[in-house]
């Protein structure tokens, strides 16, 4: 599972490619591989690719790369941060998992304003949950203060068993995939709809799904 903050066209275009060739069995990650194996040759991908950019378009940028190894409580979760800053070369660091809900780690140019709402959700009742953090980033979008964030949120779960999964997401009234508009599903089977509050909505309603559990938002957490 790849995030990115930074330069967006590069990362959008070669990590789908990487996933593509990782889903289609073309790189050996074999079970007996690494976390640190698997990063290496992700980065050699990258580096690879960015070599054939040309010099003037190569600009900075973050890529998160979570993965798991093992199935169910024998599970191991980890995570990689490899940031690009041509000419230099690539460098990895490892970040450690919470061991409860919490953010891994927040980068890019509104750092400052998710920190600034995650102390807010924090200090509720809530606080220390996973909703909490995602409500705290979407109020972060919704605040505008980052003039260089914004758009829909996109959410992707990755558990201790199947591959990661890509939610759905309703805000402001529209339904959202992978952070592009989508149309009403014909069925609710397949994909999970969530809104800023962390509720499971209905995607044809566009509100919380019917016998799905309130999320009311705390006192003290304001979106702006």
């Amino acid at each position: 599972m790849f995030g990115y903050c930074g330069d967006v066209l590069f990362p959008t275009q070669t990590l789908s490619q990487i996933t593509e060739v990782i889903d289609s069995d073309l790189i050996a990650f074999s079970p007996a591989g690494t976390i640190d194996r698997s990063t290496e040759q992700v980065v050699s991908i990258m580096e690879s690719a960015l070599n054939t950019y040309p010099a003037v378009a190569r600009n900075k940028f973050d890529i998160l790369y979570c993965t798991r190894e093992g199935e169910y409580m024998q599970a191991r979760f980890h995570l990689r941060q490899i940031a690009f800053d041509p000419p230099a070369a690539p460098t990895i660091s490892s970040i450690e998992i919470p061991g409860e809900s919490g953010a891994a780690a927040i980068l890019g140019s509104g750092s400052q304003t998710v920190r600034t709402h995650l102390n807010r959700w924090a200090k509720s009742h809530v606080g220390g949950t996973s909703r909490a953090v995602f409500s705290a980033f979407c109020d972060s979008l919704q605040s505008e203060s980052d003039p260089l964030s914004g758009g829909p949120p996109q959410l992707v779960g990755l558990h201790r068993k199947s591959p990661p999964k890509t939610f759905g997401m309703i805000w402001q009234q529209r339904r959202y995939f992978y952070g592009l508009e989508a149309s009403p599903p014909d069925t609710q089977d397949g994909v999970g709809w969530f809104n800023e509050l962390f509720e499971i909505c209905d995607p044809q309603t566009l509100a919380r799904k019917r016998g799905a559990q309130p999320q009311p938002r705390p006192a003290g957490s304001s979106r702006r």
